[in-house]
């Protein structure tokens, strides 16, 4: 047993590295609005939720943790009825039933919900941690995730979703499940993901499905029912083919091992089938801004180019704050939103957007530390999950800005302007910090 170094309740490497975040969040959300009609209606809407996000941060510090273990039904029937309600009684916003509107503002449940999923899942990995190896608890924590993310579709809001995947993974990594079951897990997204892609890319270039028989079949399976179960029958029997090779060449293989991996391939294109046909003009256009940007640079792509253009202008140091003309003059969209790192990277350079790497890679070091040094196996759960949300959700954001990853709606955490957003990060980060503060006092 060694000491522990860290003696204080609080983590201040964190504390620093979010408050941080947040001061540039803030500077970066006035300088971005300030020139929008409505820029006094923004900052007001900032304030309060800043104001209610220490709130939140300060009540997820304070509260003991384990008492999301100790209520997880209690915590996922409500989650589950929170997402329902969405749908009931939920505002229409931009083609999304995703906000509740109260009194002095709107509140975007799917925010919460990804937390508390994580929660929930946590409570359901450290349950089953003697049988994690099994293929029934891999299947069981993907039936935890499945209904929440089903309810999200149903808005429709695909870009929400996207962040469950990869923190199902690194949860079922980290708790201990076979390399083998999560290689099922990244199968069924990686299908599901291509196949969206391709029929996207099709739908542009048509030439491509008309120029190849098996292109042109897979491009009409998007579109008919008959043939995504003539394709679903094919791989079915493509599976029961390479199992007969394998015995034939004395090669010692499971009918079930092939025949799951016909499943997950099959749920793979019926899930893409299925967003396929329920996506959006402008969620398409996303995808196609990633795909072929040269096919409408003044459409799809746009705002991918005034992102780039945006950043690149900015040099090492930048073109001062309130001074960066992309933004200020109305060629970025969604500035104060999806594309604040390009106002950033702007107006602050290449030493803001450094500044902004190094603030979040302090912050996922010190979520990872604090689970590492947990007292439990719930709480080290629940930072893996957490961290992986933040991680996931910096990435998406950063590389969208810099045409890497395809335009998704999904905020830069702490940064992005966003009520939902920001109230319920902290609050996450504050149930980190109390996970840090119960930490036993030796290990």
């Amino acid at each position: 047993m060694r000491s522990e170094i860290h003696k204080g309740r609080i983590d201040w490497a964190l504390a620093g590295a979010v408050l941080g975040l947040v001061t540039i969040g803030t500077i970066s959300i006035l300088s971005a609005a300030s020139p929008l009609p409505n820029a006094s209606s923004i900052v007001q809407r900032h304030v309060m939720a800043l104001l209610v996000g220490v709130l939140a941060f300060s009540f997820g510090a304070g509260f003991n943790y384990q008492i999301f273990q100790d209520q997880s039904k209690t915590l996922y029937a409500l989650t589950l009825a929170m997402m329902v309600a969405v749908l009931i009684v939920g505002v229409n916003i931009r083609g999304h039933k995703a906000w509740i509107r109260l009194p002095y503002f709107t509140f975007q449940p799917s925010e919460l919900a990804r937390i508390c999923t994580v929660l929930v899942l946590a409570n359901y990995l450290d349950r089953n941690s003697t049988r994690i190896e099994s293929p029934n608890a891999v299947l069981g924590a993907f039936g935890v995730m499945l209904p929440v993310i089903a309810l999200i579709i149903l808005e429709p809001d695909f870009s929400s979703t996207a962040a469950f995947f990869p923190v199902l993974i690194a949860m079922l990594f980290c708790a201990g499940a076979s390399l083998a079951h999560l290689a099922i897990v990244v199968g069924f997204g990686g299908t599901a993901a291509v196949s969206l892609l391709l029929w996207t890319l099709l739908a542009v270039r048509p030439g491509l499905a008309g120029g190849s028989r098996i292109l042109g079949f897979f491009y009409a399976v998007s579109r008919s029912s008959m043939k995504l179960a003539l394709i679903v029958a094919g791989v079915f029997v493509l599976a029961y083919l390479l199992y007969r090779l394998f015995i034939m060449l004395r090669m010692q293989m499971p009918l079930g091992v092939f025949m799951a991996g016909a499943i997950v391939v099959s749920a793979g294109f019926v899930s893409a089938s299925a967003v396929n046909r329920r996506i959006k003009d402008y969620q398409r256009n996303r995808f196609l801004a990633f795909l072929a940007p040269e096919t409408d640079p003044q459409e799809a792509a746009y705002n991918v180019n005034q992102a780039l253009v945006a950043i690149g202008s900015g040099g090492v140091v930048g073109k001062g704050v309130f001074a960066g003309t992309q933004s200020r003059l109305g060629f970025l969209p969604e500035r104060h939103t999806d594309f604040i790192y390009s106002v950033i990277g702007e107006e602050m350079g290449f030493v803001g957007t450094g500044l902004v790497l190094g603030l979040y890679l302090i912050m996922l070091w010190r979520i990872f530390a604090a689970g590492r040094i947990a007292r439990d196996r719930y709480g080290y759960l629940v930072c893996v999950g957490i961290a992986s949300t933040f991680g996931f959700y910096a990435f998406v954001n950063i590389g969208m800005n810099l045409g890497l990853v395809p335009v998704a709606g999904i905020p830069l955490p702490l940064i992005s302007y966003g009520g939902s957003s920001l109230v319920v990060s902290l609050w996450a980060l504050g149930v980190v910090l109390n996970i840090y503060s119960k930490r036993y006092a030796f290990f």
